[in-house]
């Protein structure tokens, strides 16, 4: 999958990276949108100190369900998920816990 990484400190590059799968309670989400907020800037230029590279850069999220894991039984595959917040999304593709 292709990811916004922070690899050092004011450097961004398009990474290639493996895209993860779900496990026992979480769904993997294929992510449409995600927006890059003040507190990414931050991270970008290490001034907030809780960003450290690397790291896949943007936190909140939308896109749809694309494989459920084990014990997953209130959502299904291709629905969609308006708003995500987690401080390790990707921008392709990201694995979530059902709470």
């Amino acid at each position: 999958m292709k990811a916004l990484l922070l690899s050092k400190y004011k450097h961004l590059e398009i990474a290639d990276l493996p895209e993860p799968k779900a496990g026992p309670g979480e769904v993997l989400v294929r992510v449409a949108a995600c927006g890059i907020f003040g507190s990414d800037v931050h991270g970008y230029n290490g001034s907030s100190g809780r960003r450290i590279p690397p790291i896949v850069m943007g936190h909140e999220a939308a896109g749809g369900i694309v494989a459920l894991g084990p014990g997953v039984t209130e959502f299904a595959e291709r629905d969609e998920v308006p708003s995500i917040r987690q401080s390790t999304v990707a921008p392709a593709a990201a694995a979530f816990a059902v709470e």
